[in-house]
Formats: structure tokens, sequence, C-alpha cells
């Protein structure tokens, strides 16, 4: 088993007295950041996903697949998606610390006509004095409706 020490990162070297935000704060900062990820998936921004995505961030995509950041940017690259639309309801946000959690269902419609509704859960910690994504799944739901 790897085991990879992310908090031990948390600070740098130049930033030893930077602490973690007030309580307040992660929520409005994680909570803008989750309605700028969901505008990146639907654009295929992989730009914003290289500054976001922490450097060891796993990515678990709807159909099991597993990667690492350099395999996702290089999927938004070479396999994007069209989509027609991508939006969220049942957001929800929780702050523990120096780490919080937003889980929604993403309704969604590709190009081809294919819609559905997927589940996502994205983990953001307070490293290198930011919110960076650690780790993000998405799921499948069983309203998922493929174009035949």
């Amino acid at each position: 088993m790897r085991i990879t020490p992310l908090f031990l990162r948390t600070r740098s070297a130049g930033d030893r007295n930077r602490q973690p935000p007030e309580a307040d704060e992660p929520a409005s900062v994680v909570q803008m950041l989750n309605q700028q990820y969901i505008a990146a998936v639907r654009t295929n921004d992989a730009r914003w996903f290289e500054e976001h995505l922490a450097g060891e961030a796993v990515i678990v995509l709807g159909n099991g697949r597993r990667m690492g950041k350099p395999e996702f940017l290089a999927m938004l690259k070479n396999e994007p998606k069209s989509y027609r639309s991508l939006d969220c309801r049942n957001v929800t946000l929780r702050v523990f610390g120096a780490i919080a959690q937003v889980d929604a269902d993403a309704i969604w419609q590709l190009s081809d006509g294919s819609t559905g509704v997927s589940r996502y859960i994205d983990t953001y910690a307070w490293l290198e004095s930011r919110w960076q994504v650690i780790s993000a799944q998405v799921t499948a739901t069983p309203q998922t409706v493929s174009r035949e």
C-alpha cells in the first residue's frame, strides 16, 4: 500500500504562519470552486484542473476508471465530452477544518442525446495556502439513460 503524506505539505517554507481560513471562509470559497469545477467539466477546461487539482489527486469516474492528475488532464484533452447541458442539484457542502467535501447530483445531456444523472463527491484540502481538490468520484445513478 502506498501512503502519500499530503498534509505534511499544508504550509510551504515561506508561509509557515498561514493557517487554514476561518470557519466561515471555506464554505464560500469551496462553493465558488465547485461552481468553477462544474463549468470546467462542461467545457473540458484542462487548464482549470491543472491549477486546482492537487498533485496526488485521485479521480474515479462513473465507469470505475481510476486515475491520477496526469491521466485526468490527458483524458480531458484527448477524450473530451461534448455537453449540451450540465447542471447540479441537491448540493451539500461540509467543512471539517482544513478539509471540505461537496456532493451533489449532476444532471447532464451530451451532444449525442445521451442524458443522465450522476452523483459526485469532491474533496478539497487546504494545501500550500489554498484549497485544492484531492479526490473526486462520480457515480452513475439508475436514472442515467443512454441514447439507443
